[in-house]
């Protein structure tokens, strides 16, 4: 699109965080001649987002001219950092990491961001299985047991919710509102014509406000609910028997487990009452088509997986799974329709012997290793093999788009693992707490500095993400970075040959749309996000993408590795029920949020958040804060049994008492200091790096932790 004037520019894009799954549509204002972004605002025309984009995607495009962006590369020397050519920097990063693949062996180098086609396709080029993700810590619980049931992961950030059609709307841990505009729009709708909503947190969040029951239940009990709701719509018949009958294995060993979860059980453990738990299992049942969605206030629990089965569970003996108004499978564009993901990412799986050295493979093999569903490492374990060498040694860590200091439990452990190894590399736009600890920062283009392409397989839309503006000459995009790395490492003989397959970005993206067909990159430009018509009841066609072909209530593959093959709920193993003795010393649960204006760690030096003064606020009840002598805006210590920490406290209602809400992610750079504040505001702090973990994904327990509050 072109203004009047014609060195302004009107261009359709899609958000640049690329790794939220919100997917907003975008339209920028540029000034060409100037080389510059004027403004963001939203596409009214995207499918998916209908012109909402949130506080970050309105204002990111401000990091591409943050003062203290990284133009240049750094390397650490005995007296600080730096600059240094990029000619240097590959051969430093190529010797660094080729050392460690010398003296030990590839799986010694562990990577972030596994889910970046660069950094995937660099993990096989030097054959390491161990290419972390952050998704243990977001939704990998239900990533694991979606699939595990039905072979999709359906019930998560992915679009695959048709809220607009659905009759009956179950949110659980999530809060729309804040974190999908464009699909709450489609709720709001829905609403409109008749549709229920039920929402279920501990807080009585934006998306509570609006509901039609709104269900306060007790942090990390949230499995138990799910299975008195299957219990009820077993015992009433409320559930779709021709479906289970023709698609659903196991329905009969379900319904006698599930005869222990009753009502009356289930009321003693989520604090509900009995009458709330019969009303909701009959309200979804009884409205369908029902869709569902839960989020990390459901998946950030040490029994979260059996949770994420039990819901799993209760869509599929409604019936809601690919139905007008339930929840979607994934569906490819036309030609690829059974594709969730472009097609290099069966190519970058790497040989069996190989995947079974991944980091955590033998103790989760459903989470590592050749058996699982992720194939990805266990994160406690590599910042273990770190630290002790145990079971194996890990050397070099490779970063990109990551903050680990701030985004993993037990800060001080992941800053002991990091000047520990050999190699800790860095790509990043600006500072933060982990490129701090760097020993090479290389500056990367912001995603609004080069080609790149956007599809979702869920919201059956695929959009180009053309580049906006030109990025200062220090900078590169990730795939030239590690091209070069791979093809250095080969060079010198670290590696025997070069097998990364594309030099640039742009090799990437017209690779995926088929190199050279009808839909071509300039074409995409050109017509703006492209949408397709959704198929439902594809099952019927293709089956399931489970072992069996079918939804898998009963689940074999769980079964063969020693889990309980029915959901199952159990207490969260570091739960005050748990732990009594140390209840009575920490009689709150923890939980936290994240807060609308800066996303996950990346945020806190940035202008825009700065201006509004935020300081993370506790959300805490009024009788909580009165046993306590606590005031609005007292600041107030936070204790668990692994440290302590600061915030300032807001009286809430809207919170149960036994418990409190802060902030994720909060660091302050202007303290100019070597931890720069992340020690003092960092919720992960007080979270445990040790056991108990969710015994199938491993993941460590970062909501409902116990605690105890004072005022300072």
């Amino acid at each position: 699109m072109m203004s009047d004037n014609e060195d302004i520019k009107k261009i359709k894009t899609i958000c640049p965080w690329v790794n939220c799954p919100s997917y907003d549509g975008i339209v920028a204002t540029v000034d060409v001649k100037k080389n510059k972004i004027i403004k963001i605002e939203g596409d009214k025309e995207h499918p998916q987002s209908k012109g909402y984009v949130c506080p970050k995607g309105l204002n990111d495009w401000q990091v591409i001219y943050h003062p203290d962006r990284f133009k240049k590369p750094l390397l650490r020397t005995t007296s600080g950092f730096k600059e240094i050519s990029w000619e240097e920097a590959i051969e430093v990063a190529a010797d660094r990491l080729g050392e460690v693949v010398k003296k030990y062996t590839p799986k010694s180098i562990c990577t972030t961001m596994s889910e970046w086609p660069s950094v995937a396709s660099f993990m096989k080029a030097i054959n390491s299985p161990n290419a972390m993700t952050n998704r243990d810590l977001c939704q990998g619980t239900a990533e694991t047991a979606d699939p595990l049931t039905y072979g999709d992961t359906i019930t998560i950030y992915r679009s695959s919710q048709d809220f607009k059609n659905s009759k009956c709307i179950l949110l659980v841990g999530t809060n729309l509102p804040v974190s999908c505009g464009g699909q709450w729009q489609d709720i709001k709708a829905a609403m409109k014509n008749g549709a229920k909503l039920i929402v279920v947190d501990p807080r009585r969040c934006e998306a509570a406000k609006a509901a039609d029951l709104y269900l306060q239940i007790r942090p990390g009990s949230d499995g138990a609910l799910a299975l008195a709701m299957i219990n009820v719509i077993i015992k009433e018949n409320l559930y779709d028997e021709e479906f289970v009958k023709n698609y659903c294995l196991g329905f009969d060993k379900l319904k006698e487990h599930v005869q222990q979860y009753t009502p009356e059980w289930a009321a003693e453990v989520t604090s509900l009452s009995i009458d709330e738990i019969v009303k909701v299992a009959r309200m979804y049942a009884t409205n369908g088509p029902a869709s569902y969605r839960g989020n990390n206030g459901v998946c950030q629990h040490a029994n979260s997986t059996q949770t994420c089965r039990s819901f799993a569970t209760l869509i599929s003996i409604c019936g809601n799974i690919d139905v007008k108004g339930g929840n979607r499978l994934a569906q490819g564009p036309p030609g690829k329709e059974g594709s969730e993901s472009p097609d290099f990412w069966s190519a970058i799986t790497l040989d069996k012997e190989i995947e079974e050295q991944t980091m955590g493979a033998e103790r989760f093999p459903l989470w590592a290793g050749p058996n699982s569903i992720m194939r990805r490492p266990h994160n406690p374990s590599l910042i273990n093999g770190m630290i002790h060498n145990e079971p194996y040694p890990v050397k070099a860590w490779i970063i990109f788009w990551n903050n680990p200091v701030m985004s993993y439990a037990s800060a001080r452990k992941v800053i002991e693992a990091m000047k520990k190894i050999n190699f800790l590399m860095v790509l990043a736009y600006t500072p933060s707490p982990t490129s701090d600890l760097a020993d090479l920062i290389l500056p990367i283009k912001h995603t609004y500095e080069f080609d790149f392409l956007m599809m979702s397989s869920y919201g059956c839309w695929v959009s180009a993400m053309p580049k906006l503006v030109d990025a200062p000459e220090g900078c590169r995009d990730s795939f030239q970075i590690f091209y070069d790395i791979v093809e250095k490492m080969k060079q010198k003989g670290y590696i025997e040959e070069n097998l990364f397959p594309w030099k640039k970005s742009r090799d990437f993206v017209d690779e995926t749309l088929g190199g050279g067909g009808p839909l071509n990159f300039e074409t995409l430009c050109k017509m703006g996000p492209i949408a397709w018509r959704p198929k439902y009841k594809k099952y019927r066609r293709k089956g399931f993408r489970t072992p069996s072909g079918k939804v898998e209530l009963y689940s074999e593959r769980m079964e063969k590795f020693g889990y309980d093959p029915l959901p199952t709920y159990h207490e969260c193993g570091d739960s005050a029920r748990s732990l009594p003795h140390l209840g009575e010393r920490y009689p709150l649960y923890l939980t936290t949020r994240r807060v609308h204006n800066y996303l996950l760690t990346r945020g806190s030096g940035y202008s825009w958040v700065q201006k509004e003064g935020q300081y993370p606020e506790l959300l805490i009840h009024p009788t909580t804060a009165n046993e306590r002598g606590i005031k609005e805006g007292d600041m107030i210590t936070v204790e668990t049994p692994k440290g302590s920490i600061p915030h300032k406290a807001k009286i809430f209602e809207g919170i149960r008492p036994d418990t409190v809400n802060g902030v994720y992610g909060w660091w302050m750079p202007e303290k100019k200091s070597e931890e720069n504040g992340y020690l003092d505001t960092n919720v992960n702090f007080l979270c445990s790096f040790y056991p108990p973990y969710d015994p199938v994904i491993g993941i460590n327990c970062i909501q409902g932790v116990m605690c105890q509050v004072r005022k300072i």
